[in-house]
């Protein structure tokens, strides 16, 4: 990692020092709010990867990485969110004729923006039903939003409209409880197309880097957690990180955490770099954030000590974020260089 990697996750850290670890549980409890999402624009954030010209950064995807990373160690959420505005959001409107209208004002906070394309994940409801000139769209992540982009009844292409969620149907998701997910009423009348779906699919799939990263900061933070715990946790007059099982089980998911790091973050021109560590981390978020909790015996489970959240929020990626099937099939299509793995 180069010294401008170095700097940048400082300064992303001490950001998220400032701004979340304090807020974190009100975060999980109340969901984010735009004095954050306004921060999150100021320090460019919000805006990491689009064009300038549109009120983004432009910065490198290792950089982006980084800030992804730091953000997601603090709150999972978070670091989703300014996921979800870069490489889904920005991406989809950059080269259309809405982005010099909209852009500018999703990416400077002024308005906030919801996604809803369950359509194209697994084991995700996304069933939509028209009438009234509306369409109802289930499983909408962050939908108190302003705006909303969402796949539509026809699921061919994703449009860009205003929405109010179905208050009857608002639910307590299990993980990214800091976003939201819930079924919103979209008013069709004044919608506006973005892209063909398939377009927000490339998307998806060209973003493996990035989510690799929001995982590897899921796992830092649950594993920081769990090693501090350990070191002042007594049991039977020992420090719980007097016993092997837990010392050799923290320190050897410490390893892979780095090793996973060191991979991301390399100037490495393989093909299958991102895949490889999507794959990768996206098994090893599952077992280190399981590790943590256990670590933790029952006062893992509670919301003030801020490691179950890791948890929950580790199998949340694996379903808005990590298409499963589709991701392994990649891989093997890439390794054997021939159609595999369909049967």
């Amino acid at each position: 990692m180069n010294d401008d990697l170095r700097l940048m996750k400082e300064t992303v850290r001490d950001f998220s020092i400032k701004n979340i670890e304090n807020t974190s549980l009100k975060i999980e409890r109340e969901g984010i709010d735009r004095n954050l999402i306004k921060k999150l624009s100021e320090q460019g954030f919000l805006g990491a990867t689009a064009p300038q010209k549109y009120g983004g950064s432009e910065l490198d995807i290792l950089s982006y990485c980084a800030i992804l990373e730091e953000l997601s160690s603090f709150s999972p959420s978070v670091g989703v969110l300014v996921y979800l505005y870069n490489s889904i959001g920005a991406k989809a409107f950059e080269n259309t004729s809405l982005a010099e209208e909209y852009l500018p004002k999703i990416l400077s906070g002024e308005i906030t923006l919801g996604f809803g394309y369950g359509d194209i994940l697994e084991g995700f409801e996304a069933e939509s039903r028209t009438g009234d000139g509306s369409l109802l769209k289930r499983d909408v992540i962050f939908p108190g939003a302003d705006k909303f982009m969402v796949i539509d009844g026809q699921g061919e292409d994703v449009i860009f409209a205003s929405g109010t969620i179905r208050e009857s149907k608002n639910k307590k998701s299990l993980g990214m409880r800091g976003l939201g997910i819930s079924d919103v009423k979209l008013d069709m009348a004044q919608s506006r197309k973005v892209c063909k779906k398939s377009e927000l699919e490339k998307a998806l799939g060209n973003s493996s880097l990035e989510i690799a990263s929001i995982l590897l900061g899921i796992i830092k933070g649950a594993l920081d957690k769990a090693i501090e715990y350990a070191k002042v946790r007594t049991t039977f007059d020992h420090y719980l990180k007097d016993y092997s099982p837990i010392a050799f089980s923290l320190s050897l998911l410490k390893s892979e955490e780095e090793m996973l790091r060191s991979y991301i973050y390399e100037s490495d021109a393989n093909p299958r770099k991102g895949l490889n560590a999507l794959l990768f981390s996206e098994a090893l978020s599952k077992r280190a954030t399981k590790q943590a909790l256990q670590t933790h015996g029952g006062y893992g489970y509670l919301e003030d000590f801020g490691v179950e959240k890791f948890y929950r929020d580790a199998m949340a990626v694996s379903t808005i974020l990590f298409r499963g099937k589709k991701d392994r099939k990649r891989l093997s299509d890439e390794v054997f260089g021939v159609n595999s793995g369909f049967l």
